[in-house]
């Protein structure tokens, strides 16, 4: 026992005599001065697809612009009130604030020696870029973009016009994918939670994110909408389950799955399906509804009455499969994909097929993932025959893609902003949001840009509410 501790003394001796520089005890070791470019990454990657995950009511509440859940005891969130905690203002931080940590990251990149391993970093990053700044104009219009993260530069950055921002973020992606081109490189490699350093996942990423820019262009700028579409296919996007792109959460920790934060170790009972969901699942008998909810008591999916307060043990639930620590988080999957090249091939896009196969496609896509039988699958398409089904295109690809995309508000809302499939309506007086109002805070500390953005979007300063339409959106 005393040589154990003679040992330990010696050795803190010898420590302290390591420290008799006294110029390290200003050292903020909770705060370094230089972190890990790897680490930078890792964290902008979790920071992104938590965001576009989480069902927190304070960060994320896309899932209720498309009515696919509803609320129990607190109704803010699916009746609309958007700045009772402060949505847009959260979301448009989070995002921003990867994007920061991304260009850290660049800066760092861009000191790397070695030209092939820079160029396929410089790539990988491009690619969350790219995707996150084609979120907050999805999301709120115009954006600050080319003075956006040069704070020291401009603390008070011009708000760019989205569709010039959509053109440059076209042309950002075509520059990311001859990088990759020009490399054999594994960019981040583990360090890289989304892509692994996987070349190919990348280009999927970056095409399909090229594939929904293309899209949201189709009713302003058609010719370019066609060129960029017809671009990301041919060098190929997400079309199998097996090309899913997204991030495994931790089983245990603190990265681990939102939804389960939110839902299982908050002990709270906030979310159902909603009625208005689960009704139009219910009218087709659609074999999906076990994999995404349970049985209500009755023995019947039941969804809750959106917009009004229900009781939490009187109807579905979430199905606990969803709830996992550890699931998977997706920022693009098949289904949605196959169901945006239908839509593409609708609208005279050469995609390598047609709409009827592509739609199809779709909800195979969705059946395997969530798990159903090939028999329950089978008799489901047939049954809704692209051909055989009533209404226009914009219908048929919207309503199933809307079901398709359970559990990802963000990228129904797309699809429901895009091809006005169904009306959703209002439970009470606000607007259903097609987009979400500039943050308050812009209000205060960047006032005249946000009041151009304003005035230049909507005709007045008073324009920036929920109801009024990003670029895109003219239908």
């Amino acid at each position: 026992m005393k040589k154990t501790i003679l040992s330990l003394f010696i050795a803190s001796m010898a420590l302290i005599s390591c420290e008799r520089d006294i110029t390290t005890l200003n050292d903020d070791t909770k705060n370094p001065a230089t972190v890990n470019p790897e680490f930078t990454f890792a964290s902008a990657e979790l920071g992104l697809v938590t965001q576009m995950t989480s069902p927190s009511v304070n960060i994320n509440i896309f899932r209720f612009f498309t009515q696919q859940w509803s609320e129990t005891q607190y109704t803010d969130e699916s009746v609309y009130n958007l700045p009772k905690r402060r949505v847009p203002d959260n979301h448009w931080n989070i995002l921003y604030a990867q994007l920061l940590k991304l260009e850290q990251v660049k800066a760092a990149t861009n000191t790397i020696a070695d030209a092939s391993l820079k160029a396929s970093r410089i790539a990988t990053i491009e690619a969350l870029e790219i995707y996150t700044y084609s979120i907050l104009v999805d999301s709120y219009g115009d954006v600050p973009y080319s003075q956006s993260i040069k704070v020291d530069q401009y603390p008070n950055p011009a708000y760019d016009d989205g569709k010039a921002i959509y053109v440059d973020l076209i042309k950002r992606a075509d520059a990311a994918l001859a990088l990759l081109a020009s490399t054999s490189a594994g960019g981040f490699g583990t360090s890289d939670a989304i892509f692994g350093g996987d070349k190919n996942k990348i280009k999927a990423f970056i095409n399909s994110t090229k594939l929904r820019l293309g899209l949201n262009l189709a009713d302003v700028d058609n010719a370019l909408a066609k060129s960029t579409v017809e671009s990301a296919v041919a060098s190929g996007v997400v079309l199998t389950n097996a090309d899913n792109i997204g991030l495994k959460f931790a089983a245990s920790g603190p990265f681990v799955n939102p939804i389960f934060i939110e839902m299982v170790s908050s002990g709270r009972n906030d979310f159902i399906p909603s009625d208005v969901y689960l009704d139009a699942m219910n009218a087709e008998s659609d074999p999906r509804r076990a994999s995404y909810f349970t049985k209500a008591p009755s023995g019947q999916y039941v969804g809750g009455v959106y917009g009004s307060e229900n009781v939490y043990g009187s109807f579905s639930h979430v199905n606990p499969e969803i709830l996992k620590p550890d699931n998977y988080a997706y920022l693009f999957d098949a289904a949605e994909v196959n169901f945006m090249l239908a839509e593409a091939a609708e609208r005279g896009y050469s995609v390598g097929g047609a709409a009827a196969t592509y739609f199809t496609n779709g909800i195979k896509a969705s059946m395997d993932f969530w798990g159903v039988s090939a028999i329950d699958r089978d008799a489901y398409i047939l049954a809704h025959s692209y051909a055989a089904l009533p209404g226009t295109w914009k219908q048929k690809i919207g309503n199933e893609a809307w079901i398709a995309t359970h559990n990802r508000g963000f990228e129904s809302w797309e699809f429901s902003r895009r091809l006005d499939f169904r009306v959703f309506v209002k439970p009470e007086t606000r607007d259903v949001p097609t987009r979400l109002y500039y943050p308050i805070n812009e209000g205060s500390v960047n006032g005249a840009n946000r009041a151009n953005a304003c005035v230049k979007q909507w005709g007045s300063v008073n324009g920036d509410v929920q109801g009024a339409k990003v670029f895109w959106d003219k239908l």
